[in-house]
């Protein structure tokens, strides 16, 4: 059965009691991955067992990528803390880390965002809002879920899995162009 058989489609508060939850079947989509992975959530705030997928996928030799919002973009600051605290460890696992520039100049298209709130006058200030997973450039994850604690264990959320070459490397490409143009690439520093 696919990832999501278990899982219903109201995620209601009884939901992770029952352990049927939107990130159980991500958990096991991650878990199939072989060759390469990219993420796009909001807010990014990945528990152990989200941790514990990555190393493991990564010991797979699977490339992540994860593109999130950096601290200028984001409109909740207290949830880009809760997200830097991982930062070192998900960097020292090999994850790849991209976070979105306040501002795009120019850059429209499905996974980048202008929102006028808080921007300078004549200013586009953008904010990511797509929660999306590519696996194997094959699946495609689309839904409500940040991969955070918070939508783990509190929100109602949904997800769609579409079986699709074609719309898996189109939705790649599109992340890949906002990562190479529209955000920063996070390395750790020597020291």
């Amino acid at each position: 059965g696919h990832p999501f058989a278990g899982c219903r489609a109201h995620q209601g508060p009884d939901a992770a009691a029952d352990g049927e939850r939107v990130v159980d079947g991500l958990l096991q989509l991650i878990g199939q991955a072989r060759s390469d992975l990219l993420v796009i959530s909001p807010y990014f705030v990945p528990g152990a067992d989200m941790k514990q997928a990555f190393a493991a996928a990564r010991a797979r030799g699977v490339r992540i990528r994860v593109l999130t919002n950096s601290l200028a973009s984001n409109d909740a600051p207290v949830a880009h803390v809760g997200y830097a605290r991982h930062r070192d460890e998900l960097l020292a696992m090999g994850v790849e880390l991209y976070e979105l520039r306040s501002e795009q100049a120019g850059l429209g298209n499905a996974f980048g965002s202008g929102s006028g709130g808080g921007s300078a006058p004549g200013g586009s200030r953008s904010m990511l809002h797509s929660k999306v997973l590519v696996i194997d450039g094959r699946l495609l994850v689309v839904g409500s879920m940040n991969l955070d604690l918070r939508s783990q264990h509190q929100n109602t959320e949904i997800a769609v899995l579409v079986r699709s070459d074609t719309l898996s490397r189109t939705a790649a490409q599109k992340i890949d162009q906002v990562m190479r143009e529209g955000a920063w690439h996070v390395v750790r520093s020597d020291g």
